[in-house]
């Protein structure tokens, strides 16, 4: 039986202007957060901005993100071909541009933090089975995406292996869930269960002012990021 609601209790977020920030999940040193509609998602040149609500000084790296599997592990700041990047690098934040897909933030007790972009096309391809590492020290976020809530997906998801146990059927269509498969495939790669941490927040039927393709077919995207102060 599907859960659709993994979200915890005690996870709090605080709300700046442009911002929000998760503020008892990781631990100390990690900034991590999400913006609202305010920025536009347009990369490098929101970045400064960005910095200006978080209060540090440091560098960043995004991705193209073309919806395949690619997890790299990187030592220098800038762009790199992935949807997903991981880092030690002190005074550094890793960023991901969304408009519906999940956005997943990870930090392990040693500062090591990492995002990646999860559409259906990532997940399918096999994303998480490609972090190169056991997630047995890290604590883990689920952003600003799709909920099962709004992901309707075409029958033929019905034939896709690695997703079809993530569907429900329903009179209105088929709905994929997307946390609920991260979170599976997550505690598979030694994650504790009790260190995924869902935001609940759904990018199409938010009653806040985010940014979601399926509904508005936007250019525009949420920036999630997490940084090593």
């Amino acid at each position: 039986m599907l859960n659709n609601n993994f979200v915890n209790k005690n996870t709090k977020l605080i709300e700046d202007k442009a911002c929000f920030f998760i503020d008892n999940i990781f631990s100390a040193g990690i900034t991590a957060g999400f913006t609202n509609s305010s920025f536009s998602g347009r990369l490098p040149s929101d970045f400064n901005r960005l910095l200006s609500y978080t209060g540090k000084k440091a560098s960043f790296s995004y991705m193209d993100q073309k919806h395949l599997s690619e997890v790299v592990i990187i030592q220098n700041p800038g762009f790199y071909e992935a949807d997903g990047l991981f880092t030690k690098n002190k005074n550094h934040f890793l960023v991901v541009k969304t408009a519906d897909c999940l956005p997943l933030l990870f930090a392990d007790k040693d500062h090591l933090i990492g995002v990646i972009h999860m559409g259906w096309r990532p997940a399918k391809k096999g994303i998480l089975k490609n972090i190169p590492f056991n997630l047995a020290d890290f604590k883990v976020a689920a952003g600003l995406g799709l909920r099962s809530c709004c992901y309707q997906v075409g029958d033929e998801f019905r034939e896709f292996e690695e997703l079809s146990s993530y569907l429900k059927i329903t009179p209105k269509g088929v709905f994929f869930n997307p946390v609920q498969f991260a979170r599976d495939q997550l505690i598979s790669k030694g994650l504790n269960k009790d260190n995924f941490f869902d935001l609940g927040l759904c990018s199409y039927c938010s009653k806040r002012n985010f940014f979601s393709y399926r509904r508005d077919k936007t250019i525009q995207r949420n920036l999630s990021f997490i940084g090593i102060n």
